[in-house]
């Protein structure tokens, strides 16, 4: 906490650090503040609220209509869990602290009426921490008819039915599911993440049911982890029903275990300060960081577009969102003009159908890397 009043210097706390303090020699103290209510409430008149909004993360929701009214919130910090690849609990703790409902109702409504939010995108370490509470809190958000959003994957083993359906009624009809692996062996003795596949089929299908459009997050790359995994993993992952699969490569955050493991066995191929989740750069005895850049593409191919689950369903029109969103994002992408033919062929538009598997031939016939994955998967372009 820092207060600064005009013509009055800086009162800091010892967690507060100045170029004056840094220059004076003191040492920086970390101290959490346990009652967050203690906390003031953002002075959003100092930013361009208009442009606050404009977050890549929340343009990519289709489905959300107002990009710019959105606000991002916290109403707890900390996070219970160990799992090797986060590095939140260096910042937030290990131990949850709340804000209390009732702030958390003032700071919504405050929003709301101050500086005219839409959108709340929630953005809690574990939002999960106290289910009762949570609950409490999508009951706020829909009396405000707020439009709710998780960037922060919900923990799974929480998301029973009914829990579900008040997200639901509450306004969701977009879930990030924090599968992370979908390999057992790799969920329970490397990543440490408090997850049993058998809750992952549960929780997309429920999804499905209640219309709520589900993405899978998935890592791979670990320290630790096999092609045998990785194999096992990709197997799984098949027989969910999610909608959408993030494939991202396993990245060594500063302050995770995963870094320190890395670090002591020589395991980085690459910076760790400028990397990304699209760039592997962990090579172990098992994998080279090749293998784990390239696997990644081949999974997000199969599951997005060979082995989509939509279009296994019958959801022609759903699948068909996907593939024409992957084409926007790349306009070369021919296998997602070939997945889209199928789905135009589906729903009877051939003369779309015939364009689109027509732009699907030329790309793999000019350029040799679609060609290579159109063999990979006996694609017929």
């Amino acid at each position: 906490m820092c207060l600064i009043l005009p013509g009055v210097a800086a009162i800091c706390s010892p967690s507060w650090i100045t170029r004056e303090k840094v220059e004076s020699g003191q040492a920086f103290q970390h101290d959490f503040i346990e009652n967050l209510d203690e906390i003031p409430f953002y002075d959003y008149g100092i930013c361009e609220t208009g442009e606050y909004g404009l977050n890549p993360a929340i343009t990519a929701y289709a489905s959300i209509e107002e990009k710019k009214q959105n606000f991002h919130v916290m109403t707890s910090r900390g996070c219970t869990h160990h799992c090797c690849f986060c590095a939140s609990h260096t910042v937030h703790g290990r131990n949850m602290r709340y804000h209390s409902i009732t702030r958390v109702r003032e700071d919504f409504k405050r929003l709301k009426e101050q500086y005219g939010a839409k959108t709340i995108v929630v953005q809690d370490d574990h939002f999960m921490a106290n289910k009762q509470r949570a609950m409490e809190i999508l009951g706020i958000i829909k009396e405000l008819q707020f439009v709710p959003v998780f960037q922060n994957a919900l923990a799974l083993y929480a998301l029973d039915r009914k829990f579900l359906e008040v997200l639901k009624d509450a306004g969701i009809d977009q879930l990030p599911l924090a599968v992370e692996s979908g390999s057992n062996r790799v969920l329970k003795e490397i990543m440490h993440k408090p997850l049993n596949l058998d809750i992952v089929k549960r929780v997309a299908d429920d999804c499905r049911d209640l219309e709520i459009y589900t993405n899978v997050n998935i890592l791979i790359g670990l320290p630790g982890e096999t092609k045998r995994d990785i194999e096992d993993a990709r197997a799984f992952l098949k027989t969910i029903n999610a909608n959408w699969f993030i494939i991202l490569c396993a990245t060594p955050l500063v302050g995770s275990e995963m870094l320190e493991i890395c670090l002591k066995k020589n395991y980085l191929k690459g910076s760790y300060t400028d990397c990304n989740y699209k760039k592997a750069i962990v090579e172990t005895e098992d994998f080279s960081a090749e293998y784990v850049q390239e696997m990644a593409y081949v999974l997000n191919l199969e599951l997005n577009f060979v082995e989509n689950s939509d279009f296994r369903l019958g959801n022609y029109e759903l699948a068909l969102k996907g593939f024409e969103n992957a084409i926007r994002a790349k306009n070369d992408h021919a296998i997602a003009y070939y997945c889209a033919a199928r789905c135009y062929e589906k729903l009877g538009n051939l003369e779309k159908a015939q364009k689109y598997m027509c732009t699907a031939k030329v790309i793999t016939t000019e350029k040799p890397f679609w060609r290579k994955y159109a063999d990979t998967f006996n694609i017929p372009i």
